[in-house]
């Protein structure tokens, strides 16, 4: 199947918003793993979701797709590649809260202001698709199943962000490293994106340093030490977990475990004009 659809090869004209030319190219499906980990979208809402996008927008790494105190008018389906979140302070230093991984929703809490909060960066290349919040609003509308599971993951997201800060505020140099380790790990292999413990790892030790509160050069020290003691090796541009159980102990945190379709939120599909009824849950005739 192909449709006609607005396309940029570049960010380029980012400023400008998406390119008039139209290109022909095959559907592709729409990565919603992140959904998936707590209910499975049906083809109705799957179709409501690509429905929602206008264009996708391509970025090189270190570029940045959107600053903080921009204008705030769309989202981003993050497709391919890493993506960080940072907040600027004193104009000098910047602390990291998030790394987007393929399937993530970037943007998300800046819509809840007329300037963005956070900003977006690919720290290697990117590719996203662009919601605008106009069409943001309709998919709610549309398919409130996936407002729902989007109200959820804010939750899990805060969850994430409780364990960080306990992480940061109260632990040593060395477990907060083991945390960062472990939370991307955790993430990637939920959804197949790791195997063999090992990590492909376009992040730098600034930003393993902006997220776990410290210093570079205290990172440094701390993956030495780490490689050092057999828990880890760095393989190129790759990061191997050698020794998961004594990773976990030393991140001194709980592996959450987040529940898989919550009766409530399955509950939803019975009346959601895109949902389609699901048939685990039909009664027999």
């Amino acid at each position: 199947m192909f449709i006609r659809e607005p396309f940029r090869n570049s960010a380029a004209e980012h400023d400008i918003g998406c390119s008039s030319k139209f290109v022909e190219r095959e559907v592709e499906p729409v990565p919603l793993e992140r959904f998936c980990e707590f209910v499975s979208p049906s083809p109705a809402e799957l179709d409501a979701f690509a429905d929602a996008t206008t264009c996708r927008r391509e970025f090189k790494r270190r570029q940045a797709i959107t600053r903080q105190g921009d204008p705030v008018g769309e989202v981003y389906l993050l497709r391919n590649g890493w993506v960080t979140s940072s907040i600027e302070v004193d104009f000098s230093r910047c602390q990291l809260v998030k790394i987007h991984l393929p399937g993530d929703i970037a943007g998300l809490p800046s819509i809840a202001l007329a300037q963005a909060a956070e900003t977006l960066v690919a720290v290697s290349p990117a590719t996203v698709d662009v919601i605008p919040l106009e069409r943001l609003g309709r998919l709610f509308e549309r398919a409130p199943r996936l407002a729902f599971t989007l109200f959820v993951r804010s939750q899990q997201e805060r969850v994430l962000l409780i364990d960080h800060l306990a992480a940061v505020a109260q632990t040593t140099a060395v477990q907060r490293v083991c945390a960062f380790l472990l939370h991307v790990y955790r993430r990637l292999k939920l959804f197949g994106q790791c195997t063999d413990q090992l990590i492909r790892w376009p992040l730098s030790q600034e930003h393993m340093a902006q997220g776990a509160g410290l210093t570079s050069i205290h990172v440094n020290r701390t993956l030495r030490e780490l490689r050092r003691k057999g828990i880890i090796a760095r393989e190129g541009r790759s990061i191997r977990l050698l020794d998961l159980d004594r990773l976990s102990e030393l991140a001194a945190l709980p592996e959450r475990a987040f529940v898989r379709e919550p009766p409530w939120l399955i509950s939803v599909a019975e009346t959601s004009p895109a949902g389609e009824a699901n048939p685990r849950r039909q009664k027999p005739d």
